[in-house]
């Protein structure tokens, strides 16, 4: 059972990451995957700093490790997100390329 749910999290995780990468999805829809995305993760590291919270207060070197690990996860995410959608302009934004192909046929 866990297998599966795994299997299933892991292809709708992974399918979500690679559509919102895909120029050949309409910007709506990558936008909607993209919230998702980060809606998910959010969840995810809100989670693992509540247990580092609530861990605290049992056993103090425990919760710290969590409470970092939790911290490394949210800078890895944010690293991560920059790097594929925000260096890479996937969302739309200037495309240098496009530029130069308009500027070089339109005097032509």
């Amino acid at each position: 059972m866990d297998l599966l749910f795994e299997f299933i999290i892991d292809l709708v995780i992974e399918g979500s990451i690679e559509a919102s990468k895909s120029k050949r999805i309409p910007k709506p829809i990558r936008y909607i995957l993209l919230i998702f995305l980060i809606l998910f993760f959010s969840l995810i590291i809100f989670i693992i700093e509540f247990i580092g919270l609530s861990t605290l207060n049992e056993n103090k070197i425990g919760g710290i490790i969590i409470m970092i690990f939790g911290l490394l996860f949210l800078i890895l995410c944010i690293y991560r997100f920059k790097k594929t959608y925000l260096e890479k302009k996937i969302l739309g934004g200037y495309n240098e390329e496009n530029n130069n192909n308009f500027n070089n046929n339109s005097f032509n």
